[in-house]
């Protein structure tokens, strides 16, 4: 079964370039999709380009979502905030939703 997680997450620091490739790398071995959005902008994490641009705009005082949709959601989740909890992030909020067979969501 398919789940979606959403968490809220606020920087406690700009990302450094070497932590946006470390999170790319870990995201692109995940089997999710991963996503972060902010105001009108939203990055695919396996996508390096939009990654870098997101976090190039986002400041360390600005709060933004990570969604988190796929079978593994809670495990790659779970690996992607290992590496983030270094000092780095804070997760405000987390709210799950789990999805039926015969449903489909829009993001």
């Amino acid at each position: 079964m398919d789940k979606i997680g959403s968490y809220k997450i606020k920087l406690n620091d700009n990302m450094h370039m070497k932590e946006v490739l470390k999170l790319h790398q870990i995201a692109s071995n995940c089997s999710s999709n991963i996503y972060l959005y902010r105001e009108q902008m939203i990055a695919d994490t396996k996508n390096l380009p939009k990654l870098l641009s997101f976090f190039l705009t986002t400041s360390a005082d600005q709060t933004f979502s990570m969604i988190i949709d796929g079978e593994n959601a809670e495990k790659d989740h779970k690996e992607i905030t290992s590496f983030l909890e270094r000092d780095t992030i804070n997760v405000l909020y987390e709210a799950d939703y789990h999805i039926n067979e015969d449903e489909s969501i829009v993001i």
